[in-house]
């Protein structure tokens, strides 16, 4: 009796946790719902051209790319020679390579849109601003690292180009007053630093690339920053 006392007051509990667990759920969507909410997207695509890596021989990889004309970006288990805006370039690139007997391979990926809620929703306009400037700063240091391999852009027009990018980026992160931004600006500064580094000495495609895709994949991974 006494047992059969005790199941009963038991699953009594477990009703009763389970309904005010219910009821917690409901009141969170209804709060949730009830907040401002904005949405972040980029009509941004990238595709790497990519040699494969482990963690033993990543530096090694790292310094043939380099040495042979890439950027020798270490990017997860690959290592990036170069970065394109569409899959057709990449595939045409790879296609060449790979009858030169490299091991190399096209890797894609696209912005991920996210979204920003509560107080920080009233900001998205100016985060996709800054979505925008680093995307037109990517594509014009990939024009500027082409025109320098090609023999088709002077050292004086790469550099101002550099010297752009990097007002641009320095630009962002001295109006990113908010807080929310942080680890956005964290991310940029180096990037900027970087570029406007380069641009005092002579300027190599390869170098130029490497910043390019920097930039393009902290874009890439931009939600991660918000």
């Amino acid at each position: 009796m006494i047992q059969r006392r005790s199941l009963r007051l038991k699953g009594l509990l477990i009703a009763v946790a389970a309904f005010a667990l219910c009821v917690a759920g409901f009141l969170a969507l209804i709060i949730s719902a009830g907040r401002p909410r904005e949405d972040v997207s980029l009509d941004f695509d990238c595709h790497f051209l990519v040699r494969g890596c482990s963690d033993s021989t990543s530096a090694a990889v790292v310094g043939e790319v380099y040495s042979a004309g890439g950027a020798g970006f270490l990017y997860g288990d690959s290592v990036i020679l170069a970065c394109y805006y569409t899959k057709a370039d990449a595939r045409r690139v790879c296609s060449l390579m790979e009858q030169a007997g490299e091991e190399v391979f096209v890797l894609s990926r696209s912005f991920e849109n996210f979204t920003l809620r509560g107080d920080d929703a009233r900001l998205a306009e100016k985060v996709k601003g800054n979505a925008e400037t680093a995307q037109s700063a990517a594509r014009l240091l990939y024009d500027t690292a082409n025109g320098l391999e090609r023999g088709g852009m002077s050292q004086t027009a790469a550099k101002a180009n550099l010297k752009g990018v990097s007002d641009a980026l320095e630009g962002l992160i001295s109006s990113n007053e908010e807080g929310l931004f942080d680890r956005w600006d964290r991310t940029l500064e180096p990037i900027a630093r970087q570029a406007r580094e380069r641009a005092r000495g002579i300027l190599f495609a390869k170098d130029v690339r490497y910043l390019q895709v920097s930039l393009s994949c902290a874009l890439l991974d931009m939600k991660a920053c918000f």
